[in-house]
């Protein structure tokens, strides 16, 4: 037995080796992850790791690349087109498929592994024994999964097929105006699977309502994008096999120097993307749709809408911002009372939701936050605040019930009274420290009237000169106005002391400030940001600002939280 006088010792040294060993992993400093370095133009080179199957990979990933193989393949006598099967298999009908490997021995973590190990080394082997410049064929990992490439991330930039791209494409004539080419429905309920694709004239819609998977969607479209989910075609998948396959199938059919449609990634993804203003001149897809539509919903109750079709496509990047679903009409999802196929989502919410992108109401709020409308429409809340339901605007000047759509008249500042709309408004809150700020108010106006003017949609709502100055003058009305085009100043409702009864009011200085610096900021104005700009200090003046009492509850309440 190991006496007692030995025994302590031990027991000691080895309580301190362990709590210096805690010390030591506990306070030792982490090293910090390498960030990612991301390839937003990685020229034809693509990552291979399939994290989704493997997790954490033991090896770095491996950067393939493609154009540097293509390009040899070229060399050697092939044509660009003629590359893809040499690596790519074909299916039944002869399309290729743009997966890898070719021959996938199983669809397990191992077998997948090997068949790139397999397809490729065996591919380098051949290539050797021929003479001709190969890969490496090693067992030295560190030749392809390279640890400096370790963390790059390959990014390519989203491919649009806009409205210029799709025109460019109807007015091919080796396409022959062939729709069915590239447009196809799915017929779930045909019982041979082999006939479901069909093409079916004045269905032609985009991609994105069947094959983007990710997205849901309604009753309708639900089983059809499940099939495709289910069969992998993403939209990223059945854009590459559709437009590689048909380009692939031109090129080995053009004349020499004759212009095919790309078959490299960079050609496509190129991260450039035309603006709407670029777009508004390039012809719509024609589906019959009407120039402008009269909305009428049978039995509803208030008075029909007339549309003007035309100039929303112009102001619009694709039919989906509107149509999330299909190119059918609102209507026919969207009923009175709501159906399943809309998601219960009635005529009314479909076209005044505020908070939906699809809706009109929706649609004109995001416009809103653009800088030259932002300045006054930042100050007015989306939603009344005592029903948590949203702002009432003018029903009337879209439900007309007339079948053309109003003729826009510009407003006018000439016709504004001088003796009412003052030039220039003095502002003396703090002249006891400052000089009086000039604030000069008919030349904001005009700026406002032109911007108003300038705009389609805001030439379509501000109809009254009365618009422009609720603005400012956010919560008047002109039918509530003792002496007519005359609203209330703002000191008539903003108090110069703190009111602790009216929590939800704020101060006169408070109001100035925000509503002055708040419209210059939500613009983007360089001028107006700085207190010397409007406000010059007086010589003689007090240090402090007189009107103290208006900050004395604030600094109290800051003080009692410590600041």
């Amino acid at each position: 037995m190991i006496k007692k006088s030995i025994l302590l010792p031990i027991l000691v040294c080895f309580l301190l080796l362990t709590i210096i060993g805690m010390n030591t992993v506990f306070s030792a400093k982490a090293v910090p992850a390498k960030e990612d370095v991301i390839w937003t133009k990685p020229e034809d080179k693509l990552s291979i790791a399939h994290t989704e199957l493997f997790g954490i990979l033991e090896r770095p990933q491996v950067v393939f690349d493609h154009k540097k193989h293509t390009e040899a393949l070229v060399k050697e006598g092939k044509k660009e087109e003629e590359t893809c099967n040499t690596c790519h298999p074909l299916d039944k009908s002869n399309n290729l498929i743009f997966e890898f490997p070719k021959k996938m021995i199983g669809k397990n973590r191992d077998s997948i592994m090997n068949s790139y190990h397999t397809e490729c080394t065996d591919c380098h082997k051949k290539r050797g024994a021929e003479g001709k410049k190969a890969g490496p064929v090693t067992s030295t990992c560190g030749d392809c999964h390279k640890k400096e490439l370790e963390h790059v991330k390959v990014n390519y930039p989203v491919f649009e097929f806009d409205f210029a791209v799709h025109d460019k494409h109807v007015k091919n004539k080796k396409l022959k105006k062939d729709c069915s080419l590239c447009h196809h429905t799915y017929d779930t309920e045909e019982p041979d699977e082999t006939l479901r694709l069909v093409y079916e004239e004045g269905t032609e819609e985009s991609c994105y309502y069947c094959h983007d998977t990710e997205k849901k969607r309604g009753p309708e479209l639900t089983p059809i994008v499940r099939a495709a989910a289910k069969k992998g075609l993403t939209i990223r998948k059945a854009s590459h096999l559709q437009c590689l396959n048909c380009h692939v199938e031109f090129a080995k059919k053009a004349k020499k120097d004759e212009k095919v449609g790309p078959v490299e990634c960079s050609k496509c993804h190129t991260g450039e993307y035309k603006t709407i203003a670029e777009l508004a001149k390039v012809p719509k897809p024609d589906r019959n749709q009407p120039a402008k539509p009269f909305i009428d919903i049978e039995n509803a109750r208030m008075k029909g809408v007339a549309l003007n079709h035309s100039s929303h496509e112009k102001y619009n990047r694709t039919c989906r911002s509107c149509h999330h679903e299909t190119l059918k009409a609102c209507k026919e999802c969207h009923g009175l009372t709501g159906s399943t196929e809309g998601r219960w989502i009635n005529t009314a919410n479909a076209y005044h939701n505020v908070f939906s992108e699809h809706s009109c109401a929706g649609c004109h709020n995001i416009k809103k936050k653009e800088k030259d409308c932002a300045g006054c429409h930042s100050n007015i809340p989306l939603m009344v605040i005592e029903t948590r339901g949203p702002r009432k605007e003018v029903c009337s000047l879209c439900h007309t019930g007339k079948k053309e759509p109003p003729t826009l008249t510009p407003l006018k500042v000439a016709q504004l009274d001088p003796e009412k709309v003052k030039k220039e408004v003095t502002v003396k809150i703090l002249e006891n420290e400052f000089e009086p700020s000039k604030f000069p108010h008919l030349d904001i106006i005009k700026k406002l009237v032109k911007i108003s003017n300038d705009n389609k949609l805001s030439t379509y709502f501000h109809t009254k000169m009365q618009t422009i100055c609720e603005g400012c003058h956010h919560q008047s009305r002109v039918e509530a106005e003792a002496k007519k085009d005359t609203p209330p100043n703002c000191r008539n409702c903003h108090s110069i002391a703190y009111d602790p009864e009216k929590l939800d009011r704020t101060r006169l200085l408070s109001a100035y400030h925000r509503q002055c610096l708040g419209c210059h900021e939500m613009m983007d104005l360089e001028k107006g940001r700085k207190c010397s700009e409007c406000h010059k200090e007086k010589k003689e003046g007090p240090k402090s600002i007189t009107s103290v009492k208006n900050f004395e509850l604030p600094v109290r309440f800051l003080e009692k939280l410590g600041w």
